[in-house]
């Protein structure tokens, strides 16, 4: 089956405030980390290895030239056979139209875009570059350009955020013509400018995030989005194939600092810090052990709306499970088709808690 690759861009033209990502704000060295990402690359060659689909992620993509991301797109092409969808991720604010064109003309077929919030107060609040003019602009030029498909991004339980403004965001955004919508859940994390200054004081509390959260729900589908994960709505034909090989447990490889790897039933991934990466050359891995096994299908299996679907299970792992899911089922949590089970938007609210429930005799 073919793979997915995953390239990690590491540069930022600054650091939002709650971004606990692994990125600089420094690019001297992007040529270099060019290269280094080609040699990675390009030790797979001759190993029959193919692949359908490849993500930008970062960091920013955005800041780097066109032309840069298109040379490795095509280093893909030329190590991997790379056919079918290629994504990237990007700022509104430095996303221009020649850019974009650059990428589409080069075989992209999907552009991401970190949009947040339509909210200025919010996005001031979140360390945004941009405003909300700009994702209007950038999805413009983006269609202008020819992607197949444009995602925006929404974060839920971000600062003064409350109903009225998510409703706000959600109507903007879905008003402006993408086919995928991700909505995140804030998460504030140690380290960060958010987590020094205690930005949770300004944050929706527990129960208005998950009103918040339900909400999305809803008001995406009243738009022709439907879920298909936690945290991600497309309408049809819009799923991004790259991210559900996460999800359904199929292999991918990831190159450059933090990337993660699942591949020939094992995963591992670089260590944080692009110069030790360069110093390396890109040969620096960390062991995590086996993947694949029938709890880690399942539990990512679970992410997704169409849930798992437990046939394959022993009979008493099979059985343990429906019973263990019959509660949360009676609860609006969880529902039950035969031997398919698969959360709610309201279960997916309490997922962890509900797949270590599930999962505790495997």
């Amino acid at each position: 089956m073919p793979l997915g690759i995953y390239i990690h861009i590491p540069y930022c033209a600054s650091k939002c405030r709650y971004c606990d990502f692994d990125s600089v704000t420094d690019f001297a060295g992007r040529q270099e980390y060019v290269r280094v990402l080609k040699s990675e690359i390009r030790r797979y060659a001759d190993k029959g290895i193919s692949a359908d689909s490849l993500f930008f992620g970062g960091g920013t993509p955005s800041v780097m030239e066109a032309e840069l991301l298109a040379e490795l797109a095509e280093c893909c092409r030329e190590v991997f056979g790379l056919k079918g969808e290629i994504t990237t991720e990007a700022n509104p604010d430095s996303a221009d139209f020649r850019w974009l064109k650059t990428l589409a003309d080069a075989g992209f077929t999907r552009v991401s875009f970190g949009a947040q919030s339509a909210v200025e107060e919010e996005l001031r609040a979140l360390g945004r570059r941009h405003n909300a003019a700009a994702v209007q602009e950038a999805m413009a030029a983006a269609g202008e350009a020819g992607f197949c498909h444009r995602n925006l991004d929404v974060m839920v339980g971000i600062p003064f955020q409350n109903a009225e403004s998510l409703d706000q965001t959600l109507t903007t955004f879905a008003g402006l013509g993408p086919d995928h919508i991700s909505a995140y859940l804030l998460k504030i994390e140690e380290g960060t400018p958010f987590y020094r200054e205690r930005m949770e004081r300004f944050c929706p509390g527990e129960e208005e995030t998950a009103a918040l959260y339900l909400q999305t729900v809803e008001t995406l589908r009243e738009s022709g989005f439907e879920q298909y994960e936690i945290s991600n709505f497309a309408k049809p034909g819009g799923e991004c194939r790259h991210n559900l090989k996460y999800w359904r447990c199929e292999e991918y490889l990831g190159f450059g600092p933090s990337a993660h790897s699942f591949y020939q039933g094992k995963r591992f991934y670089h260590p944080r810090g692009v110069q030790q990466y360069l110093d390396t050359d890109g040969c620096m891995f960390l062991d995590e052990g086996p993947g694949g096994d029938a709890e880690e299908r399942l539990m990512l299996a679970l992410r997704l709306s169409e849930g798992a679907d437990l046939s394959d299970l022993p009979e008493n792992q099979y059985r343990s499970i429906l019973t263990r899911a019959r509660k949360y089922q009676k609860a609006g949590m969880v529902q039950i088709q035969g031997a398919r089970i698969h959360l709610t938007p309201e279960g997916f609210l309490v997922s962890n808690g509900i797949l270590a429930d599930l999962l505790l005799e495997l």
